[in-house]
């Protein structure tokens, strides 16, 4: 069964973060990461089409050093964007650099109803900014920025996150799932031209009829379309029955896609994550992926690796 992690981009900002990384996963036969560079509309990497992400110094590119110390220990480095999702802040903040996409194009963004300024913390249900997926232009930036990644960097893949409205309610229609597809779809296109061989996957809520219904993210469509070669139902939840009950929904949903169950990494539930690795393998799953990578609980990492 395969192993793998998702990782945070707060966890790259270093060289040596990157290589304990690379460590913890290579000596537990962890063979990919799943590695977050574009954040919040920001780069993790050297970029002209976006800034370069608030939380790096100096002129480190993270994800060349991924790349470079993955091949060298045999660990495949999925590169993680999120695709809608461009920006957060829990103090209320807009982005630094000005030529951000919040500050440079707010003709992009979705509003939800009611909202006539830019405030990253919203309503009580907003999870942030979001460009708007009908806006063709910012759909078009996105795919730029997609490209660009995979065309300068050997990854192995790349992987969808937020690629969904962040409610239906937020949508002008239920039909506009298309706009979310259409991107899935030129994405594809693009990205397998750009790097042939490429691994395509995306983060997605694990019940298809949730997703369909509540977020407008018709993934199974896009597994029957082979737009993507890899999905990951993220499938947090305590009980592990419930767990095992969404990762078979999800498989029975897509049944010809490749698919790792996702799991969550509860602090010192040890047990816990052991019973939910062997449910994802029960469901039909090819691996698992944990959520998330974190130095400070290794011992989930061990029980991750050999369950």
């Amino acid at each position: 069964m395969d192993k793998a992690l998702w990782v945070v981009r707060d966890k790259i900002t270093t060289k040596g973060a990157i290589d304990d990384l690379m460590a913890d996963a290579t000596t537990r036969g962890i063979h990919d990461v799943v590695v977050q560079v574009r954040g919040r509309g920001d780069a993790y990497y050297a970029s002209t089409l976006e800034p370069r992400a608030e939380s790096l110094t100096g002129e480190f590119d993270p994800l060349a050093h991924l790349v470079r110390a993955g091949a060298a220990v045999g660990v495949r480095v999925h590169a993680w964007g999120n695709v809608f999702f461009v920006w957060s802040s829990p103090e209320g903040a807009l982005p630094w650099a000005p030529e951000h996409l919040v500050r440079r194009h707010p003709e992009w963004l979705l509003r939800p109803a009611g909202v006539k300024y830019l405030d990253p913390v919203g309503g009580s249900d907003w999870e942030g900014i979001y460009t708007d997926p009908k806006s063709t232009a910012a759909r078009e930036h996105t795919l730029a920025v997609f490209t660009d990644i995979v065309s300068r960097y050997p990854v192995e893949g790349f992987h969808y996150d937020y690629v969904r409205y962040p409610q239906v309610t937020y949508a002008g229609s239920p039909d506009d799932h298309a706009a979310v597809t259409a991107l899935v779809a030129e994405s594809a296109s693009r990205l397998r031209a750009a790097r042939p061989g490429l691994v395509i996957s995306a983060a997605v809520f694990p019940d298809p009829e949730i997703a369909r219904d509540r977020v407008l993210q018709r993934w199974p469509e896009w597994a029957w379309a082979g737009l993507v070669d890899l999905l990951c139902p993220m499938a947090y939840r305590r009980e592990t029955a419930e767990v095992a009950r969404l990762l078979k929904k999800a498989r029975a949903a897509a049944p010809r896609t490749r698919m790792w169950g996702g799991l969550m990494a509860y602090a010192g539930e040890r047990a816990l994550l052991r019973e939910q690795v062997r449910a994802a393998e029960d469901a039909g799953c090819e691996g698992a992926i944990l959520f998330a990578y974190d130095p400070t609980q290794r011992d989930l990492l061990d029980i991750f690796a050999a369950a």
